[in-house]
């Protein structure tokens, strides 16, 4: 046992002493050891109450969670869950809004889109001894981890979309699907009503919108960064990918074939196979690159590696190289407006899927897609029948290409409470007494981005200021459209994250319910206290030190012992039990 650890717990300390040597350790390492994050920069914000709007609807509810998107059908269960506990009413009026067509799958990309292979929170090595690789960034997603059933990595979407329609249904949550919705009607900084063709005008107090697109933002007037940032940047997008799965393909076949174009492209003799790679630029320039790619440092073929026992990753081009010179196809940009990628493959039973394919975007043709309900455009079908045919030509019995694309960027809030962009993530997110917890992930632009170069692994802290607009009151924007100030969507894309964003944007809607106030005078603070205990902060800025890195680990073990302390309320709480009641002004720990 560490001293500290020793000192906190050692019976011969009574209580007064042992709050006494407490609150000395926690002032010394906050003041004096640690370097403070820097706080993110925010907006004004009106802290008058907010009056009820006039117009009510057809059918009114507390909050409406627009969007099927993992993100938003979380966010939904989690609010069932705190409306009662943060605002005393015993069953709040929560529902689920979206256009599509939910019969295709209830879930967006994961299911209609085919995703999954999931994108998990990277923990630092450094704090491999407090916390496992793949830690859960927060209560809610592994809550979702645990109804879909991802093992690891891969998420079945036949699986996930029937659990999550089966938790939306005991939680008592109405799915209003195909909404189709034209307008929104609003009442000075309020947004009152969204008008649905097919279900009226639907009222609510607070307003999540969890759509890709941030479609009721949009309808609200709520003003937009286009594309990925300022300049040249609000011309691009990220590259769109449309998933496929394999059946009559093992994971051991798909190796087998790796291995063999390998050894073709490395073999001079084989003019067909020196014939694909001068479809590669990078090849052609530089013959010893593709050794470098091909093989590892033991000089093997580099074959599809499993860090799980539900997921592959293609760590060599060769089936790529081989698909584009088979197909005839070029593999820049200017040339092509395809790529199939080295792939994230997820181990689904019966099935591989590849996330794989990428195709040529830009912001325009984005704006198109999401407008579209995510369907592909008719000029990427041909692309993907001469996947089809390769597949098939390798040993593939069938492959199946799903509905959505998916779409992996959009149009950024203009002018967000608190922007989280790649600056403050690199800088270690929000100060650590407003964070819901810490993500770890690449600014992961895959296809790349025209004059951008790469940017070191972050980790940091988030909040949820970032989704709200200055603009509106009662709105909150989850997913790549809220404020990550462009080049910050390269992580604000991912799925855990936004999941584990919405825990702390429920929290911040029932007490905006309980106040009467605005989501963005709601103290981030105290959002933060009421998280549950379990996932303490630990970002730190992209250049710390190793000093600090270790001081880190002794604040993240010193606040859990401290939690521990400080959230008697939260012991013994299992996922989806609806917690007990306690007064919205008090705080976790508050007596009653």
């Amino acid at each position: 046992m560490h001293a500290y650890e020793w000192a906190l717990r050692c019976p011969c300390l009574h209580h007064r002493q042992y709050q006494r040597l407490r609150h000395r350790l926690k002032a010394c390492l906050m003041s004096t050891l640690l370097v403070p994050l820097p706080a993110v920069a925010a907006a004004s914000v009106p802290a008058l109450p907010m009056a009820p709007c006039i117009k009510r609807g057809q059918q009114h509810w507390d909050v409406l969670v627009v969007g099927d998107e993992p993100a938003g059908v979380m966010t939904a269960l989690e609010l069932v869950d705190q409306l009662p506990r943060l605002t005393g009413l015993p069953h709040p009026r929560v529902a689920l809004v979206t256009e599509a067509d939910t019969r295709l799958g209830l879930g967006g990309k994961i299911t209609r889109s085919g995703l999954a292979y999931l994108d998990r929170n990277q923990v630092p090595k450094d704090m491999w001894d407090v916390l496992s690789p793949f830690a859960p960034s927060s209560r809610l997603y592994e809550r979702f981890l645990r109804l879909t059933g991802v093992n690891h990595i891969a998420v079945d979407r036949r699986r996930a979309s029937t659990a999550l329609a089966k938790a939306l249904g005991q939680a008592r949550i109405p799915m209003l699907s195909q909404a189709d919705l034209v307008g929104v009607a609003r009442e000075g900084r309020r947004l009152c009503l969204l008008q649905s063709r097919r279900y009226g005008s639907l009222g609510a107090d607070l307003v999540i919108d969890a759509s890709l697109g941030a479609r009721v933002a949009h309808l609200a007037g709520v003003p937009f960064q286009g594309g990925l940032g300022p300049g040249e940047l609000a011309h691009q997008s990220l590259a769109l990918g449309w998933i496929f799965e394999v059946q009559g393909l093992s994971l051991h076949q798909v190796r087998v074939l790796e291995e063999h174009f390998t050894q073709r492209l490395l073999n001079p003799k084989d003019r067909e196979a020196q014939a694909w790679i001068k479809r590669w630029p990078r090849y052609r320039r530089d013959p010893k690159q593709l050794q470098t790619d091909l093989l590892d440092e033991n000089g093997d073929p580099q074959l599809a590696y499993s860090n799980t026992s539900d997921s592959a990753d293609q760590r060599s081009p060769a089936m790529a190289i081989a698909f584009h010179g088979q197909s005839g196809l070029g593999t820049d940009w200017r040339q092509s407006r395809v790529r199939l990628d080295q792939a994230n493959i997820a181990l689904l039973p019966g099935r591989l899927s590849f996330n794989a394919l990428l195709l040529r975007n830009n912001a325009e043709q984005n704006r198109l897609v999401l407008a579209n309900q995510n369907r592909p455009l008719p000029w990427m079908r041909p692309y993907a029948d001469k996947v089809t045919a390769f597949f098939k030509r390798h040993g593939a019995k069938r492959v199946e290409w799903m509905p959505e694309l998916y779409v992996r960027s959009a149009d950024q809030l203009a002018h967000p409470v608190a922007v989280l962009g790649e600056m403050e993530m690199a800088n270690g997110g929000v100060p650590h007494n407003q964070a819901l917890g810490t993500f770890s992930y690449f600014l992961d632009f895959r296809g790349g981005i025209k004059g951008i170069p790469g940017f070191p692994k972050p980790t940091f802290n988030y909040g949820y200021r970032h989704t709200l607009p200055r603009e509106l009151d009662n709105l909150a924007v989850l997913g790549p459209a809220a404020g990550y100030g462009g080049l910050g969507g390269g992580a604000g894309r991912i799925l855990e994250l936004n999941i584990s964003i919405g825990q702390g944007l429920a929290i911040a809607s029932g007490l905006a319910l309980a106040d009467g106030m605005p989501l963005a005078a709601i103290d981030p603070v105290r959002v933060a206290q009421f998280m549950p205990p379990g996932f303490i902060a630990y970002g730190r800025p992209s250049n710390a030190t190793r000093m600090h890195l270790v001081l880190g680990r002794i604040r993240y073990v010193l606040d859990g012992l401290w939690h521990r302390q400080d959230n008697g309320y939260w012991e013994g709480q299992q996922l989806g039990e609806a917690p007990k009641r306690r007064p919205p002004h008090l705080r976790p720990g508050d007596p009653p």
